[in-house]
């Protein structure tokens, strides 16, 4: 450690860094981390507002017994306060000639939807009888559920989960790296009836772990999960810290970074990027050995959320389940609505109704730009016509993403491998470009990058 501020930095709060720099600090190291903004949890933020509570970044969790995060659970004081999901949750729902219509949770459901026609059911029953591909070039999405499940399917039900999830178009993304799970099940199963109904089986077997089984966030918002994990790294954080540039020793690294308007330098000897793929660029930029040029081509999607607030009185529709989501086809002006007031209780006052709303992603980019006024009024339009929603808000709010979900494209696999090669020994990345962007997903980036590092000796 001679000569060193730290043994490793890590730059960036979100979840990855706060992950990265948990594992490293409970492994024994000594570690700072260092965050941009007044706050850590990066997109995982909320506030209160007028009694409402607003996620400006995931709404709630999903997760696994063999996910890295599950081990943080084990805090009796952040399970203390952890929320299931209502159980309306199980309710999606996608629109079709501007109405909501209920995903099928059930077989007899499934032969009765009016999402697919006749042959859109047999195209589905037949699924079974679609041969393995065992070759050729990376698919999109698109090609894929074409190929196994037919043009319905893609419409009424992956188009409008593509949006929920991506804020993207099943055209844009390749399946191998934005659904992994659909191309394994095809490659070691046959099918994806096949290998759904056998990891089904197998996962009821896993022990639950320290999560709840299924969606649940906290009673004082997702933040509450990042002010634990803030609690458990005490005064190895710094947040108000601007890091500008990087620079590569003989041995470790050194950072030029802003606080309070001056500049000071950092010096490691390991060192954990837990950025955006393009703040890491710009990091980057200034070795010309490294993966600049790779991490700045990954795209990201432009997402605004608005926040309306009504009496419940307002909204004809029942709000009985987790929101609805807009297939392309329909041609709707936003992406989808999470009737977040009736996933978790204590989202709006009492009487009230909170409805988050998304605009933009990859195919509407210049709405998630539109001025605060045009905004409100497309939003109203919509709500109006897709939930009987009347009257004016008595609340409403924006927040704008303007690089807000990473894109996995065809290609984004490799691109992440040339990225990972390119990296010097004492150095990591972690984010939601690498392994997949849930909070899961994007904590077990940083864990993978912190045991990385010490594996290296």
């Amino acid at each position: 450690m001679a000569g060193f501020d730290c043994d490793t930095l890590v730059v960036g709060g979100g979840i990855s860094g706060l992950a990265a720099a948990l594992t490293l600090k409970e492994k024994g190291q000594d570690v700072r981390l260092l965050e941009s903004r007044g706050y850590l949890g990066g997109a995982i933020r909320s506030v209160r507002d007028q009694g409402y509570l607003l996620e400006f970044g995931p709404n709630s969790l999903m997760v696994r017994p063999d996910d890295d995060i599950d081990a943080v659970f084990g805090d009796p004081d952040l399970m203390s306060g952890i929320l299931s999901a209502s159980t309306v949750s199980k309710n999606r729902f996608v629109v079709k000639s501007g109405k909501p219509v209920p995903l099928p949770l059930s077989p007899w459901a499934f032969l009765r939807t009016p999402l697919l026609s006749w042959r859109g059911r047999l195209d589905v029953l037949r699924e079974w009888r679609v041969p393995a591909r065992t070759g050729g070039p990376e698919e999109t999405l698109s090609h894929f559920v074409r190929r196994r499940l037919g043009e319905e399917v893609l419409q009424y039900f992956i188009d409008p989960f593509v949006k929920g999830v991506y804020a993207s178009h099943p055209d844009l993304l390749s399946v191998d790296a934005a659904f992994p799970l659909l191309v394994r099940l095809e490659k070691e199963h046959g099918g994806l009836f096949r290998g759904g109904l056998k990891t089904f089986l197998k996962r009821r077997k896993e022990p639950s772990g320290h999560t709840p089984r299924g969606i649940f966030s906290f009673s004082g918002g997702m933040s509450d999960l990042v002010e634990a994990i803030g609690k458990k790294l005490g005064e190895d954080v710094g947040t108000n810290v601007d890091v500008v540039k990087y620079t590569r020793l003989d041995e470790g690294f050194r950072v030029a970074l802003m606080y309070d308007e001056t500049e000071y330098y950092m010096t490691s000897r390991r060192l954990v990027l837990a950025t955006s793929a393009l703040h890491a660029a710009e990091l980057l930029e200034g070795d010309p050995d490294g993966p600049s040029v790779e991490l700045s081509a990954i795209p990201y999607a432009p997402v605004t959320v608005v926040y309306a607030g009504y009496g419940r009185e307002q909204v004809l529709h029942p709000l009985d389940g987790f929101g609805l989501l807009c297939p392309t086809a329909e041609n709707r002006k936003v992406l989808g609505v999470i009737f977040s007031s009736s996933l978790f209780p204590g989202r709006a006052p009492e009487g009230k109704v909170l409805l988050t709303v998304f605009v933009g992603g990859m195919t509407g980019q210049k709405l998630a730009q539109a001025f605060d006024e045009d905004l409100e009024r497309i939003v109203r339009k919509e709500l109006a016509e897709l939930l009987g929603v009347t009257g004016a808000p008595e609340f409403f709010r924006i927040h704008r993403w303007e690089k807000a979900i990473p894109q996995y494209v065809l290609g984004h696999e490799e691109t992440v491998r040339t990225i990972r090669k390119k990296l010097p020994p004492g150095l990591r990345l972690a984010g939601n470009y690498l392994e997949g962007i849930s909070v899961a997903r994007a904590f077990g980036s940083g864990v993978r990058a912190a045991k990385d590092l010490l594996s290296e000796g």
